[in-house]
């Protein structure tokens, strides 16, 4: 795979198969910085309170609980609001619904200057969290950009950049606030700072809706519009040829034929690499084409798609990966709301040292989230998807293992710092081989399907918050039972799924593609 390639190769449905990382190449290159980029000050803008709330709670009085419990209103918003932008990507396209939530989530976070009690903390926190469904037209714009030899990697890059916005966070946010304190009081410098990342999100909004397109031929609502034209026009030119004798039966029969075969484009999307001797390009084998990729449907009703989110909703393999995503982000999502606080209380470090410190979860996205794309594709390219599921159950296994370590880890601060770095590691890797497997579920509702399981994350998240909340400060067996329940339910849950009628069993039993297949 290259990532920094002289050349982007495209394949036969104009998907890219590899990267220049290096470039803004439109529109392939363009989408994936756009993505990853929308998706970091998105989560940037999301987690801005956590590194100085301590700051925000001395100024207005507000109790732990209170904090503990805006925590949980940051995530549990952004479980409705990833189920309704899974939809609207397929309606609406992916670059559109990303700039409409960044500006909507860039205004509440401008005012959080405004609260004054804790009341007001826990609602402006909940309106901020729509943010957080960036992530679904974030894996969706870059499944429209590259074939699915590569997909794993650059749904992994694309998020796991993304979510390094929550460590940028922990490091800019109080510099920022420090910067204004040097001139002003505690209370005007952080009503003050709030200021930054709402500007960055409106900026970076706007850039997405005028700078970058939806898939590689064009405006989705352009595309939807030549689907309905093409429709209409093939229906009707049946229509005159039928004779007068049979119109009526030749008429409902062309209309439901049509109807099948224009709802939907089928994209083959991934071809046998050019032979080293110069031979030409291969046909799709047959396992080839069960990893292939279907267009999303562009004009699907409400009413289709309703049974299609309940089906997919029921979809045994989704709700595996609901519970390992949950196991993942959410975790994600919990630490980063706490980590600073952990470093503070257990070591006496001052507010400014535990962020920079915690700042070190969150920016190990940069490689970490990729690593777990990476190491998916890796195996895809041996095992097919039961590579993919393998790949994934490493990742779970590893991720329990250090959690349950940093557990125990938390009476010296060095032997912390090194443990929380290699539980974050395989956390972020774990959200990274999830998403290797996602998009090969059902890739006719790959929208409803990347809304249902991003919306677990923040189950996860919100169940996690609320754990860490019982417990109260007791980080030792939090952290413990994080890492027994990734562990069981990555053991256990990587055992039974069957994506594309593959498990992981399969890699023992020979049933894999030969390695020059994809």
């Amino acid at each position: 795979m290259q990532i920094f390639a002289k050349k982007l190769l495209i394949d036969q449905n104009g998907k890219a198969t590899n990267f220049r990382l290096h470039t803004l190449q439109f529109p392939h290159m363009r989408a994936l910085h756009f993505a990853w980029l929308s998706f970091m000050v998105a989560f940037m803008s999301w987690y801005a309170i956590p590194p100085i709330v301590y700051h925000i709670a001395e100024d207005l009085g507000i109790s732990s609980v209170e904090i503990y419990d805006s925590n949980m209103a940051a995530v549990s918003i952004t479980i409705i609001a990833r189920l309704i932008v899974g939809p609207l990507c397929e309606r609406f396209g992916p670059r559109r619904v990303m700039a409409l939530i960044l500006i909507c989530g860039a205004i509440p976070c401008g005012m959080t200057g405004l609260i004054t009690n804790g009341a007001g903390l826990i609602g402006l926190r909940c309106v901020i969290g729509i943010l957080g469904a960036t992530f679904v037209p974030c894996q969706f714009w870059t499944t429209q950009m590259f074939s699915p030899s590569v997909l794993g990697t650059a749904n992994a890059m694309s998020a796991g950049w993304g979510n390094m916005g929550a460590g940028i966070t922990y490091l800019i946010m109080p510099a920022i606030y420090d910067g204004i304190l040097s001139h002003t009081t505690n209370s005007i410098a952080w009503r003050t700072t709030f200021i930054i990342p709402c500007c960055i999100c409106l900026i970076v909004g706007a850039m997405d809706f005028f700078c970058a397109t939806d898939t590689p031929h064009g405006d989705w609502l352009e595309l939807r519009r030549q689907e309905q034209n093409k429709a209409t026009t093939t229906t009707s030119s049946k229509s005159t040829t039928t004779t007068t004798s049979d119109v009526s039966t030749t008429e409902a029969t062309d209309a439901a034929t049509q109807q099948k075969t224009t709802t939907i484009s089928i994209e083959k999307s991934a071809l046998t690499d050019v032979e080293k001797s110069g031979g030409e390009k291969g046909v799709l084998s047959d396992v080839e084409e069960t990893e292939s990729l279907q267009g999303v449907k562009k004009n699907e009703s409400a009413k289709d798609a309703f049974v299609a989110f309940v089906r997919v909703l029921v979809n045994p393999a989704v709700l595996i990966m609901i519970v390992h995503y949950a196991c993942s982000f959410g975790t994600e999502l919990a630490v980063d709301n706490v980590i600073g606080q952990v470093f503070r209380e257990k070591f006496n470090l001052d507010n400014s040292t535990a962020s920079y410190i915690g700042s070190v979860f969150g920016l190990l996205n940069i490689i970490s989230r990729l690593s777990g794309g990476l190491f998916s594709d890796y195996l895809a390219k041996h095992f097919h998807i039961p590579g993919r599921i393998f790949a994934h159950c490493t990742c779970m296994t590893l991720e329990g293992v250090f959690l349950i370590g940093f557990s125990f880890g938390l009476i010296n601060m060095h032997t912390a710092i090194i443990l929380m770095i290699f539980f974050s590691f395989f956390v972020q890797a774990v959200c990274g081989s999830t998403f290797g497997i996602v998009p090969f579920i059902d890739p006719l509702n790959n929208g409803k399907i990347m809304g249902i399981v991003g919306a677990g994350g923040n189950l996860g998240g919100l169940i996690f918050n609320l754990m860490f909340r019982e417990f109260a400060g007791d980080f030792e067996t939090a952290f413990l039972c994080l890492g027994c329940i990734a562990l069981g339910s990555g053991l256990l849950g990587n055992a039974v799924l069957r994506v594309q009628g593959k498990m992981i069993w399969h890699i023992f039993g020979g049933k894999h593609v030969p390695t020059n297949t994809l």
